[in-house]
C-alpha cells in the first residue's frame, strides 16, 4: 500500500509538470505563429467579440499575450495570475459561439465545424489549466 501512494504521488508530480508544459507549448506555439503573421483561427477571431484582434496590430498584440502565457507557465511563476489570464483567454474563444455562430456551426447546430471543434477543444484547456493551478496552488501554500 505505501509503495503504491509513493509511486502515485511521483508519478501525479510528473504528469501535472507534464501537462502544464504541453499548455505552456501550445500557448507559446499559438502565439508565435501570430506575431509571425499567421492566422490560421482568423475566421474565428474575426467572427468573436474582438474581430480587431483577427489581423494587423491586434493579432500581433493577442499573439504576444498568448507567448507571455505560455512563458509564464514554463517558469511556473505567477501562477494564480498566469491560470486565471489562461482560463478567461480561453473562455474568451466562446464568444464565437455568440457572434459567429455561422463559423462554428457547418451546415447549422448541432453539427460542428472544424472551426467549432477547435473551439469546444478549449474547454479542455481550461479545465487542464485549473487541474494545473489547483495542483501548483497548493505548492505555494
Amino acid at each position: 500500500m505505501i509503495i503504491d501512494e509513493i509511486f502515485s504521488d511521483r508519478y501525479r508530480r510528473i504528469l501535472i509538470i507534464a501537462l502544464r508544459l504541453t499548455l505552456a507549448i501550445i500557448f507559446f506555439w499559438f502565439g508565435a505563429l501570430k506575431i509571425f503573421g499567421y492566422n490560421p483561427v482568423y475566421d474565428l477571431i474575426h467572427s468573436s467579440m474582438l474581430p480587431m484582434m483577427a489581423e494587423g496590430a491586434g493579432l500581433i498584440g493577442l499573439g504576444a499575450f498568448e507567448v507571455v502565457i505560455g512563458l509564464m507557465l514554463m517558469i511556473n511563476r505567477a501562477v494564480i495570475v498566469t491560470h486565471t489570464v489562461l482560463v478567461l483567454h480561453l473562455l474568451g474563444t466562446f464568444t464565437t459561439f455568440l457572434f459567429g455562430w455561422h463559423v462554428v456551426f457547418d451546415p447549422n447546430f448541432p453539427i460542428l465545424s472544424l472551426s467549432g471543434e477547435f473551439v469546444v477543444k478549449n474547454a479542455t484547456l481550461a479545465v487542464a489549466g485549473l487541474v494545473v493551478l489547483t495542483h501548483e496552488s497548493r505548492k505555494v501554500r
